[in-house]
């Protein structure tokens, strides 16, 4: 038996509820933080619930930045890391999805870290060697107080990791810092009604997809895949209640708790192959949530002859029996939500998939796959799922 060590996660406080939002403003002055970078996306920025927290933070915001992109560009980041340090900030506020709570992460970094160009950036990326071997940049000192609250199921609130992509390769690079935890997040369904009920799909499958990965990781532990259970349980009974419906809030705050248990430990417990394909095909930007509904039921049945008994428990959560029945399952939820499934369908051309393939297995998450991946098996993977 081999000694393993476990991470906690770093979040300290959630708040949950209707109107959680309305909270930040207290929590800050409480001591959370006293200059506050608020970072968000052009289309999160439009709604009324995004101009309220804006106007309840007041002259506490010393940095509005409304600019993030999906997949958020190297070059980008930089030039928000330097709008923060000019800014002085000290507390990072992200608002939205996956890509405006990561590029807060990375904005944090401007307390701590001298980065002022895209190669300084992605040093502080993972560095990976398939199958093993791996290193990572040490942080200079402590980053800033991260905050978030999530618009979207991605579940980017709940880790250290923060993903950008490198323009001129086209290869996304990942950060991994548990100091880079939001340490509060705000769960509030009454902001998740504006997300647009695609997104929310997606990213929901992109919660059933950490639960799923993490649950046949190599190394999985007994705590982190009964809370993986129990997300897909929550997913299965309330995503297409939440989709069909934005103002069901208790079905919405059932999928956002959801969200966290499927990723609570995972700079523990390793995501997997399907991430990993994920990542790259974001390189081509191609969504988050979008990857998983092309990636996960091809790479569930391609890992089901080494994980029977997890699938056996994955078709379980989701009402079915057999482990075979575990991909079908999920096939069943992609076309009732409506979702792309095909490479096809999401302007990635065939010509790329080496190049993909081979970025794949420099991806840190492949590792933990539990089966051995090659580069060949990748390009059939993705021949299949075009």
């Amino acid at each position: 038996m081999s000694i393993q060590r476990y991470e906690m996660a770093r979040t300290a406080t959630i708040v949950s509820g209707a109107g959680a939002r309305h909270s930040l403003a207290d929590d800050i002055d409480a001591g959370l933080g006293e200059r506050v970078a608020l970072i968000t996306s052009p289309s999160v920025a439009k709604t009324a619930q995004f101009r309220d927290i804006a106007a309840s933070l007041g002259s506490r915001v010393v940095l509005q930045y409304e600019e993030v992109q999906p997949h958020p560009p190297a070059d980008s980041v930089v030039d928000l890391i330097a709008r923060a340090r000019n800014a002085k900030a000290d507390t990072f506020v992200g608002v939205g999805g996956g890509s405006s709570i990561d590029s807060a992460k990375f904005a944090s970094l401007s307390l701590s870290e001298d980065i002022h160009t895209v190669a300084e950036l992605t040093d502080f990326g993972v560095h990976f060697e398939y199958p093993d071997r791996e290193w990572t940049r040490p942080l200079s000192g402590p980053a800033g107080q991260i905050l978030s609250v999530p618009t979207t199921l991605s579940a980017a609130e709940w880790d250290g990791f923060a993903g950008t992509v490198d323009t001129a390769t086209g290869v996304k690079h990942v950060a991994r810092y548990l100091e880079l935890t939001p340490t509060v997040v705000y769960l509030d369904p009454e902001i998740t009604s504006t997300t647009p009920r695609a997104l929310w799909a997606t990213t929901g499958m992109r919660a059933v997809d950490h639960a799923i990965e993490t649950s046949y990781a190599r190394n999985a532990i007994p705590f982190t895949t009964t809370l993986a259970m129990g997300a897909l349980e929550l997913l299965a009974g309330n995503l297409r209640k939440s989709v069909a419906d934005p103002t069901d809030f208790e079905a919405a705050l059932a999928c956002q708790w959801a969200g966290m248990m499927s990723i609570t430990g995972v700079h523990n417990v390793s995501l997997g192959l399907s991430h990993a394909i994920g990542h790259q095909l974001g390189g081509f930007g191609v969504p988050h949530g979008v990857t998983s509904c092309i990636t996960l039921p091809h790479v569930m049945r391609f890992l089901l002859p080494a994980t029977v008994a997890q699938q056996a428990r994955i078709a379980e959560a989701f009402g079915v029996s057999g482990a075979d029945a575990a991909a079908g399952a999920v096939e069943s939820l992609l076309n009732d939500l409506g979702v792309p499934t095909r490479i096809r369908d999401v302007g990635v051309p065939k010509e790329a998939f080496e190049s993909i393939a081979r970025a794949t297995l420099g991806d840190i998450v492949s590792r933990e796959s539990p089966v051995p991946v090659t580069q060949d098996a990748i390009i059939g993977l993705l021949e299949e799922a075009w």
